[in-house]
Parts: structure tokens; C-alpha cells; sequence
């Protein structure tokens, strides 16, 4: 066996280092240099030496890297445009793209794409040419050095997820379901290797794949579900209802509801919208909020997944072409129960690369989206709308333009637990809000333009706690008026009034009538008119009022809880009647 020249060492290095590369802008992004070698390179190394261990010449096993080598330029494009690594949620939405989709995302790196890829064929190929010609193997002892590495590795992380498993058990309150959506395939206490290219490849599509599998799982439980749904009316002209699931969005902030600040300028300006100034949501968890907001599910319910199908399910029955469009996740425990209802669209997209964890893609792309749906020109379309809205970290939310409300602390780290931010935190929010009305107006401006039967309905998933007052509490989940009171909109088209005068007046009467969102599945419905075995109408926002006690998830009634303190907390001993 001849020693390695120099040439043929040089062409090996430079395929490590372009397996490599993403980790090196990975330590620009933390900083940490220790971290970045036990969780970064080293694994990193470890991963590509066990690949070409596998052969004895490397220029056979070399190709095994030839995968993490052609997608390492696409890795440092995920890192410089959204500041994180290859996840989960990145895998989740690269499998629901579709090809016209993929090629208008990569228009304009057509040929730099090409010309990457044709590079490091050459690259292989030579560096393969040079080992065959030389003939080299791995040293006697190489290959099993390696393997005795990666075994004391993988023991090292089993005992380390030994010693945190009972340090911190799973959560007993979550059923397997929710274990299984929210459990990653290594120990918590080693998510730094989700940031180890290529090994995060690996784990986030295991990840992807547990999750996948889970969900499958829950979805053939309900798959023989059907409502018995009809549109009875034969209707000439074209309909499109629209659905918009805001996120973190308070009544008491928008212009249109009396707010001070110009938070709905445009919203404000429009003839039709109708606000909803008295609507609560049972729950203030998107994860369980929004099923009960789109399904028939309980409000009392504790149940992570429903057994029925949503609105969506029910609008397919009747006829209509279905889109789910979001700017959130599509998977893990914060997100699955509401993206196995989202799955029962016709036609789902997931627009936002990072989720909430990052600034990403802000929500306007979705009123693009929506542009091209109703281009299509199909007679009957139902479309939902699951944006980020005000989801902290609300400068993240809105572009640099709609920054109108200072110091917003945009640009930098902003703690919605420090009070001392308390007004950061506050004009950020705003200027979100005022975002929201930018892109939704829009949507609306659309919707105008189709001479159909329109309806668009925005209800938020939960409120938010800002500081109120002298109150020391912010972000939701504390159990106050704010985590309950949301924000709802609607407007109809002229063509929906002609069509439905009743129920556009009736809308309209309602306004501060007091309602929950869990009558949004039932107004949907009856605005569409469509009917269904057992329906009830008298739910919808569009019926003549009826009272009723709007009870929360925790079995509170929200209208007769006392409020406690500064916060406002609902007290529910209290709450209770007295026999």
C-alpha cells in the first residue's frame, strides 16, 4: 500500500471541508467555541469517517458523502437567510412542496445551482480517479479506531440520556400521543447537535418521520368521519369563503374597536367590516384553541386530537375546492392537532421556512397565495388562513417599514418577562397589529375584485397579557381576561349581501353581542349555507342572538368570574353558584 501523496490528501480535505462548511458559519452564528467542537465538528467528522470507513478503499465509500456534500450550499442558504439549521419543520415542509412550487422558489439559481453541482460531480470524480490510481487503503488499524469511536460516542449519549431521563421524567399530564410529537430521537440535554451538519440531517428526518407516523396514526382513527354535508341552493355565481385563524390578537388593540393608536388605518377605511367587540376563546393554547375554533370539538375537552373531522372535511362534502395555507409549523406537540386538520385540505402549504422560532417569512406572503388561488377561477373555494400574527417575538412579525410605534427593541433581544420592556414590548405588539391590517386589507382588496359571493372571517386563536396596567404578567396561559378576549372580523362581498341580506344584517346586529370562537365551525357553515344532519344554526354569529354561558376550558364561566387584582385574574371558586 503506497502512502498518500499530496494531491490526493488536498482533494480528500476538500470534500471534508465542504462536508463541513455549514458548521463554520454555525460558530459565527453562537460564538461558542466549545460547544462548536463537541457538538459540531466533532460529531460532524465522526459521521463522515464512519461513511468512509465502510470500505477499505475510500474511493468506493467516498460517494456515501456525496449526498451531505451536494446539500451543504443549500444548509448554508437555510443559515444565512433564517439563522437556523435543517429541522423537522424544514423536512415537513420540503415533502408538501411540489414541484412548480420548488422551481419558482429557486428561480434566478438556476445555473448556480447547476454549475454547484457540476463542480462537486468533478470534484468526486477526480479525487476518486487519484485514490483508484494510487490504490489506497485505510491504514491496519483506521477502520476499527473509527468504530470504537462511534461506539464510545453512542454510549456516551445513552448514558447521558439515562441520567437526564430521571433528572427530568415526561411529563405525565401528555398522553403517548403527545409524547411521541413532542420527543426528539436524542437526549434534550443534546439539542446542540440539531446544529451539526450533516448529522441534523439525519436526526430532523427521523424526527420528521416519528411525527409523520404519529399523526398517520390519529388521522385513521377519523377517516370514515363524515358530516353529510350538502349545499342544497344550486348557486350561478362564484363563492369563496375565507377563513383567517389570527394569532395572539386582543380586541382592545385595534383602531377599529376605539384603540388610540392608528393600529387599523385601512381596516377602518373599508365599508362592510364588521368587528366583533365581545368574543372569547375557551382556551389561550393555539394547540387546543384552534381545533375547538374549526371543529365541533368541546371547549371542555382535554383531549390533544379530535375524533371528528373540521369545517375543512365538511366544505369538501359540499362541493368546494379546499386550501390551507400557514405561515406557523406543521408538526410537533404545539402544532399537530392543528395540522392534522389542516391536512384534510385539498391543497396545503406551509410558507414560512423557520416557523415561530424566527423572524422568517412575515404573513403577507399569504395574501400572495391567496392571489393565486383565486386566479384559478374555480367555481366554489374555501381557503384558511393560519397566520403568525402577533405570536411573540413581535418585531419579528412585521418588516422594518411598519416599525411605526418606538422603541420597539427590534433588532435586538427583547425579554416579554423583564417589565422594565414593558413599553418595547408594547409598541412592538402594535406595530404588528398594524402589519396584520397592512396584509389583511389586502386579502380583502382581492376578494373585491372577483365579483363573487365573499365572506371572510378572522377570529384569533387566544389573547395576550402586555403588561396591563400595574399587572406584572405578559405572554398568555396565566389565566386572565387578556388570555381570553380575542379579536374577531367579518366582511361579506356585495354579492354575498344580495345573496344573504339575513345574515349580513344579522352579522352586523351582532357586533357587541357577547360570543365564543367555538362558534366559528357553526357560522362558517351557515354563511356557506350548508347543511348537515343535527346542525345547529342557532350557534352562528349570523343567527339572532341567544344567551348563553360562555364557560372556558377549565370549566370557568367567563362572564360571571370575578376578576382578581391587576392582572384580572378569573377566580373560580368564586365563579361558582351558590345552591
Amino acid at each position: 500500500m503506497r502512502k498518500m501523496p499530496l494531491i490526493a490528501a488536498g482533494l480528500l480535505l476538500c470534500i471534508v471541508l465542504l462536508c463541513l462548511s455549514p458548521q463554520f458559519y454555525v460558530l459565527s452564528l453562537h460564538g461558542k467555541l466549545l460547544d462548536w467542537l463537541r457538538y459540531g465538528i466533532a460529531p460532524a467528522l465522526l459521521v463522515l469517517l464512519l461513511l468512509l470507513s465502510l470500505s477499505k478503499t475510500p474511493a468506493r465509500s467516498l460517494w456515501l458523502c456525496l449526498p451531505f456534500a451536494l446539500l451543504a450550499p443549500q444548509e448554508l442558504f437555510y443559515l444565512t437567510n433564517y439563522g437556523k439549521a435543517t429541522d423537522a419543520h424544514a423536512m415537513a415542509i420540503i415533502a408538501e412542496t411540489d414541484l412548480a412550487e420548488a422551481t419558482g422558489y429557486l428561480s434566478g439559481l438556476g445555473w448556480l445551482i447547476i454549475a454547484a453541482v457540476l463542480l462537486i460531480l468533478l470534484l468526486f470524480a477526480l479525487t476518486t480517479a487519484v485514490l483508484k490510481s494510487l490504490q489506497w487503503q485505510w491504514p491496519r488499524y483506521a477502520r476499527p479506531t473509527v468504530w470504537l469511536l462511534t461506539v464510545l460516542a453512542a454510549g456516551w449519549v445513552w448514558q447521558e440520556e439515562r441520567q437526564y431521563a430521571v433528572a427530568y421524567p415526561p411529563d405525565s399530564k401528555q398522553d403517548a400521543v403527545q409524547q411521541a410529537l413532542s420527543r426528539k430521537p436524542l437526549p434534550e440535554s443534546h439539542n446542540l447537535f440539531y446544529r451539526s451538519y450533516p448529522l441534523n440531517l439525519l436526526l430532523a428526518y427521523n424526527e420528521y418521520r416519528l411525527q409523520q407516523a404519529t399523526l398517520a396514526e390519529v388521522a385513521r382513527q377519523s377517516r370514515d368521519f363524515s358530516f353529510g354535508a350538502s349545499q342544497p341552493l344550486v348557486l350561478g355565481q362564484r363563492q369563496i369563503y375565507v377563513l383567517v385563524i389570527g394569532e395572539t390578537l386582543r380586541p382592545d388593540r385595534l383602531q377599529l374597536n376605539g384603540y388610540s393608536r392608528p393600529t387599523t388605518p385601512q381596516l377602518a377605511a373599508m365599508d362592510g367590516v364588521v368587528s366583533f367587540t365581545d368574543m372569547v376563546s375557551p382556551w389561550a393554547w393555539t394547540r387546543m384553541a384552534v381545533p375547538v375554533l374549526i371543529s365541533r370539538k368541546s371547549a371542555q375537552s382535554q383531549a390533544y386530537f379530535f375524533h371528528e373531522k373540521s369545517l375543512v372535511s365538511a366544505f369538501k362534502e359540499a362541493g368546494f375546492r379546499t386550501y390551507w395555507l400557514s405561515t406557523q409549523s406543521p408538526l410537533g406537540v404545539h402544532d399537530s392537532s392543528v395540522a392534522l386538520h389542516a391536512s384534510e385540505a385539498d391543497v396545503v402549504q406551509y410558507l414560512n421556512p423557520v416557523g415561530y422560532k424566527k423572524a422568517g417569512y412575515y404573513d403577507a406572503v399569504l395574501r400572495d397565495a391567496v392571489a393565486k388561488i383565486v386566479a384559478n377561477n374555480e367555481q366554489k373555494q374555501l381557503i384558511v388562513l393560519h397566520t403568525l400574527g402577533s405570536h411573540f417575538s413581535y418585531a419579528d412579525r412585521y418588516p422594518a417599514e411598519f416599525d411605526w410605534f418606538k422603541p420597539s427593541g427590534r433588532g435586538r433581544i427583547v425579554s416579554m418577562h423583564d417589565r422594565a420592556q414593558r413599553d418595547l414590548l408594547n409598541n412592538a405588539y402594535d406595530n404588528s397589529v398594524r402589519y396584520t391590517d397592512y396584509w389583511l386589507s389586502g386579502v380583502l382588496q382581492l376578494l373585491q375584485q372577483q365579483a363573487a359571493i365573499s365572506s371572510l372571517l378572522l377570529v384569533s386563536d387566544h389573547g395576550e397579557n402586555l403588561f396591563d396596567g400595574y399587572c406584572d404578567k405578559s405572554g398568555h396561559g396565566h389565566n386572565t381576561e387578556y388570555d381570553y378576549r380575542v379579536a374577531a372580523l367579518w366582511w361579506g362581498s356585495r354579492e354575498f349581501r344580495q345573496q344573504y341580506p339575513q345574515q349580513a344584517a344579522q352579522m352586523l346586529a351582532n357586533r357587541q353581542r357577547p360570543f365564543t370562537s367555538s362558534q366559528v365551525f357553526h357560522t362558517m357553515l351557515t354563511l356557506a349555507d350548508i347543511h348537515y344532519p343535527a346542525q345547529q344554526r342557532e350557534l352562528s354569529l349570523s343567527a339572532p342572538w341567544q344567551p348563553t354561558p360562555r364557560l372556558l376550558a377549565n370549566g370557568i364561566d367567563f362572564d360571571k368570574a370575578p376578576r382578581i387584582g391587576q392582572c384580572r385574574e378569573l377566580q373560580q371558586e368564586l365563579s361558582r353558584p351558590v345552591k
